[in-house]
């Protein structure tokens, strides 16, 4: 059973007869994937019904925006929550979205059946400024998205006032871990639980400080048994591996992960994953930071000057072509990091 199969499953059970669960946790952090400033337009603070969301998103003239298959997948998701008694309250509240040349960063306070908050942070989407960003975390603490995230946080806490869940996909778990961690200690009071799901750790100066073992009891971290991208930097809480009917890097896709009764069916976390986290830390941890950043700057510098400022981008073959070419005027070294990093992978 799936995340869609579960809303369709558990339909008619309400938040009192089944409180939150942890796939209800995944499922609000899918949310923020959707294209919701066609909804909110300048609206952001107005509080708008997941029948009005869905009714907004269905419009003909919208359809091209869910092109790329998650896209496809989390409207359904949505579409299927609007259906069901448990859903059928939730509300979408204060959207904000920044994407730039440095920045991309989406987020969503969600008010649940059971009267909390879940705000929801998008992962990376198909704005390269958002992989570049990724990127970044191997050698910039913070990044744009999350200084955004934590401002965000205590935003939302200060317009409602209310027991908050904080949590993510992919870099969305990240920035959700970050906004926890760094907001005021009155907000964190009000965190409920922070849910990662899939998404980087931290560099290991981070995961010692004190600010972070503050909020450590309340992260839940879900990967995937095969998980690439939760395997990046370093976390400290326990992670819970999951069954996945994907392999490898594919298993990033919440939609595959795979649930009992109400929660995520347990598996033990790969050879595959565990090597992945020992090599890319090994990696991190041997290449000195400028080295880092003089690697990932060379290959996004060539992405911006041919015009690559979307992955759909990469479809043109004459800009891809020259991608490829320009990729040979990289200096050596750091040819030579990008391709030890690549062999990780692999």
């Amino acid at each position: 059973m799936n995340v869609i199969q579960f809303v369709q499953k558990y339909a008619d059970d309400s938040f009192i007869k089944m409180p939150f669960t942890e796939v209800d946790g995944v499922i609000c952090s899918a949310l923020s994937y959707l294209p919701l400033e066609i909804v909110f337009e300048d609206m952001s603070n107005q509080e708008l019904t997941i029948s009005n969301v869905v009714k907004k998103l269905s419009q003909k003239r919208y359809r091209y925006l869910f092109n790329t298959f998650f896209g496809k997948k989390v409207y359904r998701l949505l579409v299927e929550m609007s259906k069901t008694k448990r859903y059928h309250k939730l509300c979408f509240k204060n959207y904000w979205k920044v994407v730039n040349k440095n920045c991309q960063f989406a987020a969503i306070t969600l008010v649940l059946p059971d009267h909390t908050l879940y705000v929801s942070f998008e992962g990376t989407d198909t704005a390269i400024s958002g992989w570049k960003e990724d990127a970044c975390m191997a050698y910039q603490f913070p990044v744009p998205a999350q200084e955004l995230a934590c401002e965000y946080l205590e935003n939302a806490y200060e317009i409602f006032g209310k027991n908050i869940r904080v949590g993510g996909h992919s870099k969305g778990g990240n920035l959700a871990v970050y906004a926890a961690m760094m907001v005021p200690r009155h907000v964190q009071r009000k965190i409920i639980a922070v849910h990662n799901n899939d998404g980087p750790g931290f560099p290991k100066r981070i995961v010692d400080t004190a600010k972070y073992q503050r909020i450590l009891p309340k992260i839940h971290t879900i990967v995937p048994q095969e998980s690439v991208i939760g395997m990046f930097l370093y976390h400290q809480e326990e992670m819970i591996p999951v069954k996945s009917n994907r392999r490898g890097i594919f298993q990033h896709d919440l939609f595959h992960w795979q649930i009992e009764g109400i929660a995520f069916q347990r598996e033990e976390l790969s050879m595959y994953s565990k090597k992945i986290f020992e090599k890319t830390n090994h990696w991190l941890d041997t290449i000195e930071s400028n080295d880092r950043k003089k690697c990932f700057e060379s290959i996004f510098h060539i992405l911006d000057t041919n015009a690559i400022f979307d992955t759909h981008d990469l479809l043109s073959i004459p800009k891809s072509i020259k991608v490829v070419k320009r990729m040979a005027d990289i200096d050596t070294q750091s040819k030579q990091n990008l391709l030890d990093a690549l062999r990780i992978l692999v």
